[in-house]
């Protein structure tokens, strides 16, 4: 059963596609900074299939050393998906310093680190998949989300240049970009969106393993997925 790597674990989409691996009887290394939460969703698989990884994505300097040992004992990885992010909804002279960096350090300088660290063993064993979570952002601007948007465009431009690169090495990379979906991302409460103009976070968790689930020699190398009632896509 092949091992993966989660980020944003413990809530949203996240959490709903380690649920659903594990309950593959695949390992999820599940990643988020909320241990408690993540101790809640290990908890829910006694199987042991989830382990919980505590680790904040805004810590460059801490990431490596963190990840690294949670490996320890897996030996390699099968696959990555990227899929923590933050952002928030606001003009860009009204975030600090400090937001802007870390804006970009979760959605697009800790996809490069971790994809640095798994990426060798991969191309060693011929055989691996890193899906990267983006945006419809990243293929269209948006006003009060400059920091955000800047992240979600330089994720589209490293995924298909890496696929470019690593594709003949048997390692697959895939771009998802997701419309509105139903999770608490931006200070939301999951639940609290209406289906017609949101995704659902479970169906959007399944179209990912379907992407995953392709043959060997057939990639996906981008996904757009909307709801129907979503205004502007």
């Amino acid at each position: 059963m092949p091992t993966w790597i989660v980020t944003g674990a413990s809530r949203g989409l996240g959490r709903h596609l380690a649920a659903q691996m594990a309950a593959r009887g695949w390992t999820v290394i599940a990643c988020a900074r909320d241990a408690g939460a993540l101790k809640q969703l290990a908890d829910a698989h006694p199987s042991g299939r989830i382990r919980a990884v505590a680790v904040d994505l805004a810590n460059a300097g801490d990431l490596r050393s963190a990840l690294i040992a949670a490996l320890a004992d897996v030996g390699f990885v099968d696959g990555l998906v990227n899929n923590a992010g933050i952002g928030a909804y606001k003009p860009f002279l009204d975030h600090s310093e400090a937001e802007l960096l870390q804006t970009l350090q979760v959605n697009l300088g800790a996809v490069m680190q971790l994809t640095h660290i798994v990426l060798p063993g991969m191309i060693e064993r011929r055989a691996g998949h890193i899906v990267n979570i983006g945006s419809d952002l990243g293929r269209r601007p948006l006003a009060n989300m400059a920091a955000y948007v800047a992240a979600k465009h330089g994720l589209t431009g490293f995924s298909h240049s890496l696929l470019r690169e690593v594709k003949q090495h048997g390692v697959k990379v895939s771009l998802v970009n997701p419309g509105i979906i139903d999770t608490d991302f931006g200070g939301a409460t999951e639940g609290s969106k209406d289906e017609a103009w949101s995704l659902r976070p479970a169906v959007l968790a399944n179209l990912i393993l379907q992407i995953i689930d392709q043959p060997g020699a057939t990639t996906v190398d981008e996904l757009s997925v909307h709801p129907l009632g979503q205004g502007d896509f």
